[in-house]
């Protein structure tokens, strides 16, 4: 419930541009841990395609949200069009040549690039799920009284 001075507050207020970055951020440093761990036990190129992986998810994340940006205005403002198209050529022809070049010339193995480019949407989902577990975004009463407290005290 809430009184008439204090604004309303989405359950999904969390999920933002914002969340983007903090996953972007996330999964560089723990991408980095990870690839340490499979440089020692998978090998170099295991490593070498799991970061390519990552890197090439990570941009394509960052070219996803700036078309979202682009196409998604307020009503009256009017369109970048000139950015929509610039996104557009990064992503189709660069971001699709890079992972056939990973294959190709690069010969990384596939299973360890696509294990890589998955890892920002396991940082993602598991930011999710931790919301979820810790009740982040679950409303309080106005009183400040929590209900769940009493079943947790006890």
């Amino acid at each position: 419930m809430n009184t008439a001075n204090e604004p309303a507050r989405s359950p999904w207020l969390s999920m933002d541009l914002a969340l983007l970055e903090r996953t972007r951020r996330r999964s560089i440093q723990f991408g980095l841990l990870v690839a340490l761990a499979t440089a020692s036990l998978a090998g170099p190129r295991a490593a070498a395609a799991f970061a390519g992986g990552a890197a090439w998810s990570l941009v394509n994340l960052g070219v996803i949200g700036v078309i979202v940006r682009t196409v998604i205005v307020p009503p009256g403002r009017p369109r970048a069009r000139r950015r929509l198209v610039a996104a557009l050529v990064v992503k189709v022809p660069l971001l699709y040549g890079a992972g056939a070049a990973m294959l190709v010339w690069g010969r990384l193995p596939a299973g360890w690039l696509v294990t890589g480019f998955t890892w920002p949407f396991v940082v993602l989902f598991l930011k999710a799920l931790g919301r979820v577990l810790l009740r982040l975004d679950e409303t309080k009463p106005p009183d400040g009284n929590d209900p769940n407290r009493e079943s947790i005290e006890r």
